[in-house]
């Protein structure tokens, strides 16, 4: 499975908005930061993304809902994309729409107090197809954005980046911790994307003594509406299949260990790591409720009426040792009090209510 990235390649069709439970929980979860944001001037880039939309909507509402004065800015490619496909979001009052390449934008403003960058051009196939590419819209990308906020004055930057930073997960350490001393290497084409994400943020490391109140948040899977069904996200592909009443069909023995995150949770989770993480620090995102994708693809099948089926194309070796992909969140946990507050089944079930909507 590709790990959970942002900023992703999607399509123009428009998308619905977000559940009023799901805007609601993250404000409530994260009432005690919401102080840090009053008349804040934040930039967010990757809003046509699954994490990125997540949190320019959650944003909006939490300024609707407690009046924070907040102005947001917007980088998006395509402006036109971006208003068909996020149309309520496109017309809110409090946002502005700013239109560049994140690697050489010139902002609208330099009086930014908060930056959130997920923007990364981050598919499998592009990373197969033209990796330098995606090391290019990664590093450079994170580059530009981090010179502009060094231009400020105690302004907070939260760098969207991912567990695959660590490299491949010893299949006998059973949650991979910040203190975990393994890193993603460019001798793998599989890890080049991780390998960029780690140099993004040493340069956000770096800009800390200039005044830059950096902090990474390291995204491990997140399930929720928005997921794409076309190939990039395991779970994805077994909710679209589960949707289109087909099969769900494992490419692999089903053997590997992963745990996903529900998408309000990983957004409380970001607006509190702005707010309040240490700067310099990095945390993990993720839920600790290690399920195999065997299990995880079980659970999915039984969400249609009927349920559907599922296979995998290799019968696993009883002595093969399952792969694993699950973070430790003690580090958020103690520090910041963040919680997986909705279970996997939760969340499965509360990502399939939202799908019918979608069209």
């Amino acid at each position: 499975m590709w790990p959970t990235v942002c900023g992703c390649s999607v399509a123009k069709a428009c998308v619905s908005k977000l559940t009023q439970r799901d805007l609601n929980e993250v404000v409530d979860h994260t009432r005690h930061v919401w102080d840090d944001y009053r008349s804040a001037r934040i930039f967010i880039t990757g809003v046509t993304g699954f994490v990125g939309s997540w949190l320019l909507e959650t944003l909006l509402h939490a300024d609707a809902t407690l009046n924070l004065g907040i102005k947001a800015t917007a980088l998006v490619r395509d402006r036109s994309a971006f208003t068909d496909r996020f149309p309520h979001l496109a017309t809110s009052p409090m946002l502005r729409i700013h239109v560049g390449d994140v690697r050489m934008v010139d902002p609208p403003t330099h009086a930014f107090t908060h930056y959130v960058h997920c923007a990364s051009a981050s598919p499998p196939r592009m990373n197969a197809e033209r990796p330098d590419d995606v090391v290019d819209v990664i590093e450079h990308g994170s580059e530009r954005m981090i010179e502009e906020a060094e231009t400020g004055k105690g302004c907070r930057f939260l760098q969207v980046s991912s567990g695959s930073v660590y490299g491949p997960q010893p299949p006998s350490l059973e949650r991979m911790s910040e203190s975990y001393t393994g890193r993603a290497s460019d001798d793998d084409p599989a890890q080049r994307f991780g390998a960029a994400k780690w140099r993004a943020e040493q340069r956000g490391n770096a800009a800390v003594a200039k005044g830059v109140g950096f902090v990474s948040a390291r995204m491990f899977a997140i399930v929720g509406p928005r997921l794409p069904f076309d190939g990039q996200f395991a779970i994805g592909n077994f909710l679209g299949d589960a949707r289109a009443g087909r099969t769900v069909d494992l490419t692999g023995d089903g053997t590997p260990i992963r745990s996903w995150l529900y998408a309000a949770d990983m957004a409380a989770w970001c607006w509190t790591l702005l707010a309040r993480g240490r700067a310099g620090a990095a945390y993990n995102v993720g839920s600790e409720e290690a399920v195999s994708m065997w299990n995880a693809a079980q659970r999915v099948a039984q969400l249609p009426i009927p349920p559907v089926a599922v296979t995998r194309a290799i019968e696993p070796t009883p002595s093969a040792v399952p792969s694993r992909y699950v973070p430790s969140t003690a580090v958020a946990r103690t520090e910041l009090g963040l919680e997986a507050w909705t279970s996997f089944d939760d969340a499965l079930r509360r990502t399939w209510d939202w799908l019918p909507a979608t069209g």
